[in-house]
């Protein structure tokens, strides 16, 4: 049986040196200067590492980021690796007015809960709002190898909610950074960070509008990503109104059948008879396309349709794969 990814991540964890934190604090810079065109504003005091009670720490509220914690099979395999190998990064947390948010390391946390332990070495972070984002969201999403649609959502939007926030700030005002980073977007900022394209993060970020059914549909593979973020146009009442559609069907939908319905019935709501009658149509319509369709099975190509960005049609890579194939007339 193949190992999960948080299994590959502590074993790759236990292998690194003690030299992570650095590197750690290195990215959050980095990742501040290119996100907010300028550099860090000083802390207000210098981090302090020590040991803290665990009974006063607690989770980072300032912004819903939405990082989901480990399955307690993940979670037990985490206890037993710190038992063995002791914690190999420290946490992050910042003072709060009844102990210390925890910024990063809230997994680290809850093993070193189970393994009985009172206190934890922590990294103290006298840090402003901005730069509490950028940690809590920048460890999460280099560090975890296999990140759920909703986890990489609530992040990138976390991240630009404090890049329009931080944008009415005199401090950060400057010229350091390229010409090229003052003219980017917020979006094409974060994307240009990450790797990825802008595209995606506008998508990714989308999928936080859906109500909660809807997007867990999302991260269980039920309802395809671009169905959901066409959905997550609609308002919460209409959104119920495809849930209910959804349940009934088994979440048998597809991306033509909503562009049908997004065209004939376009956001932000749509009565629930007309979208009845619209699904009706688009069934109708699909299942004649289906006639002429080629189909495979979906379990033979799930190892590999993740990696599939999701702006590229499939039907297309596979015309392309076919017409590469057989470019010169070769034969099979």
């Amino acid at each position: 049986m193949a190992k999960s990814a948080p299994a590959n991540a502590l074993k790759e964890r236990s292998a690194k040196s003690a030299t992570q934190s650095a590197d750690v604090n290195d990215s959050v810079d980095e990742a501040f200067e290119a996100l907010f065109g300028a550099a860090a504003p000083p802390a207000k005091k210098k981090r302090v590492t020590m040991e803290l009670p665990i009974e006063q720490l607690h989770p980072f509220r300032t912004s819903h980021i939405g990082f989901k914690p480990y399955s307690q099979e993940n979670l037990k395999m985490l206890a037993d690796d710190i038992a063995e190998n002791g914690l190999i990064e420290n946490i992050k947390v910042r003072p709060s007015e009844h102990g210390y948010e925890i910024l990063s390391g809230h997994n680290r946390v809850a093993a070193c809960k189970m393994l009985g332990r009172k206190e934890i070495t922590a990294d103290i972070e006298f840090v402003d709002n901005a730069r509490a984002v950028v940690i809590a969201t920048v460890t999460n999403l280099q560090r975890r190898q296999s990140l759920l649609p909703s986890e990489r959502g609530w992040a990138y939007r976390a991240l630009l909610d404090a890049y329009r926030r931080q944008g009415k700030r005199s401090d950060l005002v400057t010229a350091t950074c390229g010409e090229i980073h003052h003219k980017l977007k917020a979006r094409e900022r974060v994307a240009c960070f990450f790797g990825v394209g802008v595209n995606d993060v506008r998508q990714t970020v989308r999928l936080t509008y859906l109500i909660q059914p809807l997007l867990n549909a999302v991260d269980e593979r039920k309802l395809n990503m671009m169905c959901g973020v066409a959905i997550s146009y609609y308002d919460e009442g209409t959104q119920k109104l495809f849930q209910k559609r959804l349940n009934t069907d088994n979440h048998r939908i597809s991306v033509a059948m909503m562009k049908q319905i997004k065209k004939i019935c376009p956001p932000p709501s749509i009565p629930s008879e007309e979208l009845n009658k619209v699904w009706k149509q688009a069934l109708t319509t699909s299942a004649e396309r289906k006639k002429d369709n080629i189909s495979f099975s979906r379990k033979r190509f799930e190892p590999y349709l993740h990696r599939i960005p999701p702006d590229i049609n499939i039907e297309d890579l596979f015309l392309e794969f076919l017409q590469n194939r057989f470019a010169d007339g070769e034969q099979p």
